[in-house]
């Protein structure tokens, strides 16, 4: 496998975004495509179990395909509740399925509450192996880098690692020298997308209905690809496409389209 893998990210078939779940369908498309890791979501994989489907069912077909599983998406959104049971489903079905993250949000309200949520997590996942990787979004309370890397900083690069998503970098606040900043041991993973300028101020709607491949869209793409290689990046980079249109298309040409320019901009 490449130093610098990719990873399809099957968040644009998830239920959660009104999709019917096809886990083995993704796996088959990805591993076609050419991407040697796939990412299930949690609400795929709780449809699938609910279904009758299970994780080892899963991670046979997943070694048929010949592929890797890359993180599991959509594992909890820390709010500063108590999410021991979400946080040890996710530990269940990494563990099947032969991955160590899992990628998080946090809607905490303030940066102490933010943090001690992350601190119960790490205590829950204590001895797993597991990482958290920490999304930071413009249209949740966690907006940027710099504190989400503080986080890490704060409770080990053992425990957790920022999720760095271009959409986000590029429509949030941090600018160019934020994301140079950033320690590469501080960083799960990445994410690849392009976007359309934008059609309203709706970021939520934006970011899961009108992302684009790359090369598609308005990203300096180039630039943020540049910059993670100045700091000594070289772990994987997931493709996350939100499209609506696309969601009605065939998983297998969304993954050649999404294989084929990504690999041109990261490989």
């Amino acid at each position: 496998m490449s130093a610098k893998p990719l990873c399809l990210n099957g968040f644009n078939g998830s239920p959660y975004l009104g999709a019917d779940e096809n886990l083995p369908g993704w796996i088959d498309a990805a591993a076609a495509a050419g991407f040697p890791l796939f990412a299930p979501d949690r609400f795929s994989l709780e449809v699938w179990a609910a279904r009758g489907g299970t994780l080892a069912g899963l991670s046979k077909r997943l070694r048929d395909a010949g592929i890797g599983c890359g993180f599991i998406a959509a594992v909890a959104m820390l709010d500063g509740g108590d999410a021991s049971a979400e946080l040890n489903q996710a530990r269940e079905a990494a563990e099947a399925l032969g991955t160590r993250f899992l990628q998080i949000n946090l809607a905490a309200a303030t940066p102490q509450a933010r943090l001690a949520a992350v601190e119960r997590a790490c205590a829950v996942l204590q001895g797993s192996g597991l990482r958290l990787a920490i999304e930071y979004m413009p249209i949740s309370p966690l907006i940027s880098v710099r504190e989400t890397v503080a986080i890490v900083q704060h409770v080990g690069t053992a425990c957790a690692g920022a999720m760095i998503d271009i959409w986000h970098h590029s429509r949030g606040p941090d600018g160019w020298a934020d994301l140079a900043a950033v320690p590469a041991d501080a960083i799960a993973y990445v994410e690849l997308n392009d976007a359309l300028p934008l059609q309203s101020q709706d970021l939520a709607a934006e970011t899961v209905s009108r992302r684009v491949f790359p090369g598609e869209g308005e990203f300096d793409i180039a630039r943020f690809v540049r910059t993670l290689g100045a700091i000594g990046y070289q772990g994987m980079a997931s493709v996350e496409i939100l499209n609506e249109a696309w969601r009605a298309k065939p998983i297998g040409a969304f993954a050649a389209k999404a294989y084929e320019s990504s690999a041109a901009v990261w490989i």
